[in-house]
């Protein structure tokens, strides 16, 4: 609490310097008043809008662009998970083993599978042994109101692992009136869904609402055809159980929150970390509360609460488990409080301390004997952060500070800084700059198979990023276009030298990703939309002489995505979405990837009753998105609802 004044000075020579003369709070009316709604802060006397940074909760004005997939934008993708939906954002790509969401690499702007921070509700719900189970959520994309993704650095915001982006998943919140829907779904491959969700409102909007979900997934997955004809599975079976449970009450000037979720997952996991036949099976839950009030007038606290625990099992072999197998067991706790101020002169001041505990129990057999795996390990960790705002009309800037002390490790600070000017024709020029750092998973430090060894004598990734970009939302045309570079210092990376057999974990030297993405989108007054995009990217690392790397060839080198729907009348709709990756390196089906998707909707006038029909790679082209693990060919996926 002793930075307050130095940073409540800063704030006003700040403002002197960007936004005009101090004010003494004295001489000044009454804050706008603003809503807290689904941790973003939106202020009343200005038009909705979500906002780019969230200490203790987003603060209101737009510096950086968030991009946003919103509940409509969500019901009508061409897409069955988070997963599938995320593919759809400029920067952002998933690798994927299997359609459904069960497992996928989610990389934003050229990072790998750890350098992203996947938040719940704005609660960090990152798994501390890998981060290949970024997207192991514990919902559905039915229980999702919308998705927002921050590209670029977000350490001083956020915490570590903030390098490429940083995923915000917005659950539902309870209706204001009792009611749900359930809906049934089949398709190829054996594939098939049934899902059912309630909101509970006996007291009105005003009183406490509750919202519960449950979901039920299971496929046979694809066959693969070898090049004399024949058949085989490709090992892409799967299932997946969703439970979800969110509650809002009010007591007197705070609302209170809480939120719980599960998943049970089971699937193929071919060549997952080694060349074998694998299988896997994960249990994931994750729970928070929250109260937010009005202290003063012009102060708005927040305390925070989150448990997040998962269990993974993985046999190399799924047809001799006792030959090889992991059991993996992560739980975090974490305890915030976050105080928002409104300092007035446009100007916002917030600030949090949070400390947090997560440890790994980790065992293994090993020819049928039991063995010790990644082991048993803790880690604490506190910090403290701190952000100040300007929200004017024209001129917002942002300046962030955090410092992250864990046990063991010396104390790291995080900076960030952003600034937007919007000119009189409705143009916004954007420009940001700040650091970002990684501690190293249980993985990258413990892990060890026949041909992955882990390291525990790795670093923690440094690094810093800049940005500038250009924007203009109309009416009916919308653009933007952004240019960004990220320097890495202690990049750890999975390497091996040539012709070697075994993947080691190293810190690479130094590593730089340069960009550029632009896009371009066209709506119409009835529903009819269209969209372009394209981002390029470029990725230098500097890898050992005479090593490889596993991951190196994840990235993306273009990406050209194109979607567009029509609003067709009496309750029918059409979209496609069409997406060119090019990889810099790889087997063909990788290397260049061209994907059609299309979906169709309708629903009665009432919108009681809803039918889709979503066909994936209506091409038939033979792809993958990880190389090596083919994914399913043309897939066509019906679904038939009710709301009540």
């Amino acid at each position: 609490m002793a930075k307050f004044p130095i940073l409540t000075t800063a704030a006003t020579i700040a403002a002197v310097v960007l936004g005009g003369p101090p004010c003494v709070r004295a001489q000044v009316s009454p804050p706008a008043p603003f809503l807290v709604v689904d941790g973003d802060t939106l202020w009343v006397a200005e038009p909705l809008e979500i906002v780019g940074s969230r200490v203790p909760a987003a603060l209101p004005c737009i510096v950086r662009p968030v991009r946003v997939l919103d509940g409509t934008e969500l019901g009508r993708a061409p897409a069955r998970s988070v997963a599938e939906a995320l593919q759809s954002v400029p920067g952002v790509i998933v690798g994927q083993r299997q359609q459904h969401g069960v497992q996928g690499d989610l990389t934003v702007r050229g990072s790998t599978f750890d350098q992203v921070l996947v938040l719940i509700d704005g609660f960090a719900a990152g798994d501390p042994q890998t981060g290949h189970h970024l997207l192991d959520l514990p919902l559905a994309l039915a229980d999702v109101e919308r998705l927002e993704v921050l590209p670029g650095h977000g350490s001083a915001l956020y915490g570590a692992g903030a390098f490429g982006g940083t995923l915000n998943v917005v659950t539902r919140a309870p209706a204001s009136r009792t009611g749900g829907e359930a809906a049934v779904s089949a398709g190829g491959d054996g594939t098939w869904s049934v899902r059912a969700a309630t909101d509970l409102a006996p007291d009105g909007a005003d009183g406490r609402r509750a919202r519960i979900s449950l979901e039920r997934f299971r496929t046979d997955g694809h066959d693969e055809i070898a090049p004399d004809g024949t058949r085989a599975p490709a090992g892409a079976d799967a299932r997946a159980t969703t439970a979800t449970w969110r509650e809002a009450d009010r007591w007197g000037a705070w609302e209170v929150e809480s939120s719980a979720g599960f998943a049970d997952r089971a699937f193929g996991a071919r060549d997952f970390y080694a060349p074998f036949p694998s299988f896997e099976a994960t249990r994931a839950f994750f729970g928070w509360t929250r109260a937010r009030g009005r202290a003063t007038p012009w102060l708005t606290l927040e305390p925070r609460l989150s448990v997040r625990t998962h269990r993974d099992r993985f046999w190399l072999r799924r047809d001799d488990r006792a030959s090889y197998e992991n059991d993996h067991l992560t739980r975090r706790f974490a305890a915030e409080l976050r105080g928002l101020a409104e300092l007035g002169c446009l100007h916002s001041l917030a600030v949090g301390v949070e400390a947090g505990y997560e440890d790994i129990d980790s065992r293994g057999v090993r020819g049928g004997l039991p063995a010790a795996a990644l082991g048993y390990h803790v880690r604490r960790q506190a910090a403290f952060s701190a952000e100040v705002d300007r929200h004017g009309e024209r001129l917002r800037w942002q300046v962030g500070l955090r410092l992250d002390g864990r046990e063991g490790r010396p104390a790291r600070g995080s900076g960030s800084a952003a600034a937007s000017w919007t000119t009189v024709g409705g143009l916004v020029a954007r420009a940001s700059a700040g650091t970002a750092f990684r501690v190293p998973t249980f993985t990258d430090l413990y892990y060890a198979d026949p041909a992955n060894l882990g390291n525990p004598d790795l670093r923690p990734e440094r690094g810093w990023s800049w940005e500038v970009g250009l924007g203009r939302d109309g009416e009916r045309w919308w653009a933007g276009a952004a240019w960004f570079e990220r320097r890495e210092r202690d990049r750890i990376e999975w390497a091996r030298p040539l012709g070697d057999m075994v993947w080691r974990v190293l810190n690479v030297a130094e590593a730089t990703v340069r960009g550029a993405e632009a896009q371009t989108g066209w709506r119409h007054r009835r529903g009819h939309t269209a969209s372009l995009a394209w981002t390029w990217l470029e990725t230098e690392s500097a890898l050992l002489t005479g090593y490889e790397g596993k991951y190196a060839l994840l990235a993306p080198r273009r990406v050209l995505a194109a979607q567009g729907r029509v609003v067709l009348g009496r309750g029918l709709e059409a979209g496609a979405a069409l997406r060119y990756l090019a990889h810099t390196g790889g087997p063909d089906p990788f290397r260049h990837q061209a994907t059609l998707d299309l979906r169709a909707d309708w629903e009665t006038r009432d919108g009681r009753w809803f039918a889709g029909a979503l066909l994936t790679n209506a091409l038939d082209r033979v792809r993958e998105e990880v190389p090596g693990v083919s994914l399913p060919g043309r897939l066509l996926t019906t679904t038939l609802g009710r709301r009540f």
